[in-house]
Formats: C-alpha cells, structure tokens, sequence
C-alpha cells in the first residue's frame, strides 16, 4: 500500500506524460542560452533520449499506481518489472550520451584555443 506521498508523486505523472509526449512528437529543441545549450547541440540524441526516459518512468509509476488502485492485478509483478526495464536501459544510454556530448564539447574548446 502507497503512502500519500507516495500516491501523489506516482499521481504527478498523469501530468508530464502529456508534457513528455508532446515534446517527443514535436522534436526536443535544446535549451537556449543556456550552459547545457552546447551539450544538447553536440550530441543530437540527448534530449530524444531524455525524453523516452521520462516516458519510461512515467509508465513505470502509472503501473505502480494501477497495482495500488486495483486497476492491475498484484498478481502481475512482472509487468512492472517489464516496464521498468527500459528505464535502466534508458538512464545508462543517457549518461552514455552524457559522456559523449562532455568530450565532443571540451575536444571542441580545447581545439579553439589551440588554433
């Protein structure tokens, strides 16, 4: 059983799951002005990426809430286990990408001053 707390912070993916869809269907523009700017700009999949995660996690906590709600059986731990999966998946390609857009920014900076 879900505490309130609980309930409420599963409750507030019913709000980014719209938020999180659009922003996949319309294309994830980077941030502008902003120190993350360069980073979404190096590395084309970032905010994609992001995205699905936070689609991900959204499916996940949905699920939770359903298992609480009686909407899904308790019975059926393994689909919540089949939705949480690709959240790791997920969260491991992001930082990968991370990395990547960390190291094609400073090769970037170091090959201006240099030049």
């Amino acid at each position: 059983m879900l505490s309130n707390f609980q309930v409420a912070l599963n409750a507030f993916s019913l709000i980014l799951l719209p938020l999180a869809l659009h922003s996949l269907a319309n294309g994830s523009v980077p941030p502008k002005n902003s120190w993350v700017t360069s980073y979404y700009e190096a590395e084309r999949y970032l905010g994609p990426t992001g995205n699905v995660m936070l689609l991900a996690l959204c499916g996940a906590n949905l699920v939770t809430l359903g298992m609480n709600f009686g909407f899904i059986p308790q019975t059926s731990p393994d689909f919540d286990g089949l939705v949480a999966t690709p959240f790791i998946i997920l969260a491991i390609a992001y930082l990968v990408l991370w990395i990547r857009a960390i190291r094609k920014v400073r090769r970037r900076d170091r090959d201006d001053t240099h030049a």
